[in-house]
């Protein structure tokens, strides 16, 4: 019994990882936000002695469902499901952004400006969720009155949206990476007009924009393993530089993980994604911007309340 603990107390002192998890779960959403850790998925089954199962949830349900039931250590996810999670006492904080504002205004008009859109109509998905918010926000703030001078068609899907419009019935869309390149792919008479997170930028006077997915992190890794953390964040700017560089394997780590992505268009996808990891410290002013107008249009939206500070983890 004294050997073994003195044998505790030496790997305490020597700084040995003795986490007692056997496995860190690590989720992320089908799509661009998982793209960030294709390199990891399939170069890092191990990280700081730890060993590392990752996951793909194609169906959004699915991941919330999982951070619910706190069956995942570290996650990407929307940044206002990042601040419902927290004000539900769930136990995940901000790590940082991984993905910054990737919505655009596309069309085969000459306009770029939002204020150019009064007396127009728009096609976009997900009615009072946070894509829309961001796009009520910044009409409004362009002076444009939603209840008469713009109407905004709401559909299911991107998968809805791209057909109407590359048809002719939806001359103005406002859509996200990756549909966005798939539209300017298939029609070359069309054009982005207004990034929203150069918008965001410019309204609010910030570096980045607007945080679209964020990574979050379990309290327990912060209190019983920070160095996994530090090595997990190191990893993952080194998986986004790869995703972003031409590296011959990038469609072939790409297909091993199974994310849903069309091969043609991968490559301007992944450009105007921005992608920009950034800690949750430093990107604190661009996150309470964006939960305080999320706050005025939909609380329910980041459950309930503007998160408190504490949300951000310290470094």
């Amino acid at each position: 019994m004294k050997k073994k603990l003195i044998c505790l107390i030496s790997m305490l002192l020597l700084g040995i990882n003795i986490y007692s998890k056997d496995k860190i779960k690590v989720v992320a959403p089908d799509g661009l936000p998982a793209l960030s850790l294709v390199k990891m998925i399939n170069e890092k089954p191990q990280i700081d002695g730890v060993d590392v199962e990752y996951k793909i949830e194609k169906l959004s349900e699915s991941l919330v469902m999982t951070l619910m039931k706190k069956d995942a250590d570290i996650a990407i996810v929307p940044s206002n499901l990042a601040g419902q999670l927290y004000n539900k006492g769930l136990g995940y904080k901000i790590g940082g952004t991984v993905g910054w504002g990737s919505f655009y205004v596309i069309s085969r008009e000459n306009f770029n400006s939002l204020k150019d859109l009064k007396g127009k109509e728009i096609g976009t998905i997900g009615k009072g969720l946070t894509p829309d918010i961001i796009l009520q926000t910044l009409l409004k703030k362009n002076g444009l009155d939603l209840s008469k001078d713009i109407k905004i068609d709401y559909l299911s899907s991107g998968n809805e949206l791209v057909p109407l419009y590359l048809s002719g019935k939806k001359d103005i869309v406002v859509i996200a990476e990756p549909m966005a390149s798939k539209i300017l792919a298939k029609d070359k008479n069309s054009k982005i007009n207004v990034e929203l997170n150069q918008e965001w930028k410019n309204l609010f006077n910030v570096a980045k924009g607007y945080p679209q997915s964020t990574l979050i992190v379990s309290e327990n890794i912060l209190k019983e393993n920070p160095n996994f953390l530090d090595e997990f964040i190191n990893d993952l700017k080194d998986s986004i530089e790869f995703i972003e560089s031409n590296d011959n394997k990038r469609l072939e780590y790409i297909s091993k993980a199974q994310i849903t992505l069309p091969k043609d268009i991968i490559d301007e996808a992944i450009k105007k994604a921005n992608f920009d990891f950034t800690t949750g410290a430093k990107g604190k002013d661009e996150y309470m911007i964006y939960f305080k107008e999320i706050a005025e249009n939909n609380k329910k939206a980041i459950g309930g309340k503007i998160p408190n500070e504490e949300i951000f983890i310290s470094k």
